[in-house]
């Protein structure tokens, strides 16, 4: 409802609801100087891990391309983890970090919020294995899959994994309350 599609999304109503529906993920952030700078400080600081200064919000449009067409939102992304096992140097210089993302309005696959991490910083596709066994032994598990991921025009491939939220639980036909992580 609040997406701009470029389709009818009630033609494509259960496939909006399968990751392997999903194509790719492109993100244009706004102030991408801004955004890029606050990469290389990442980068550069002395710390091991990522000070939390750094994990500023920026505004970004996101588009999810399907296999029949491609919708568009308003987002706020920011950097994830607290390790910088979350940001590295592609070899010709791009860089290339695990994202945390925040829909303004509507959702994709009934996440609000979810991750794009790089692959390495999660142990790969073990992850979405994991996630996979999880669900099938009968715990509330995120949906978790690799995506090909584009931001600013560098693409890279990604882990989509939505964050444990009240959403999470409605997928799970599980009533709101406390989650334990």
């Amino acid at each position: 409802v609040h997406a701009k599609c470029n389709f009818l999304t009630s033609n494509y109503i259960d496939a909006l609801s399968k990751p392997k529906s999903i194509s790719s993920i492109d993100i244009e952030v706004a102030k991408s100087s801004k955004y890029y700078k606050n990469a290389f400080r990442v980068i550069t600081s002395r710390s091991q891990n990522i000070p939390k200064k750094l994990k500023k919000r920026f505004k970004a449009t996101l588009r999810v391309n399907y296999k029949f067409g491609y919708c568009e939102y308003a987002a706020r992304v920011r950097q994830n983890g607290d390790w910088k096992d979350h940001i590295r140097f592609e070899d010709i210089g791009n860089i290339v970090r695990s994202l945390d993302v925040r829909l303004d309005e509507g959702n994709i696959l009934n996440a609000v919020r979810f991750k794009l991490l790089l692959p390495e910083s999660r142990n790969g596709i073990n992850e979405i294995l994991a996630s996979l066994i999880l669900k099938k032994i009968g715990f509330i598990s995120p949906e978790t899959f690799e995506v090909e991921t584009s931001v600013n025009g560098i693409s890279t491939v990604m882990l989509f994994q939505e964050n444990a939220e009240k959403e999470l639980l409605e997928s799970s036909l599980k009533r709101e309350g406390p989650i334990f992580e």
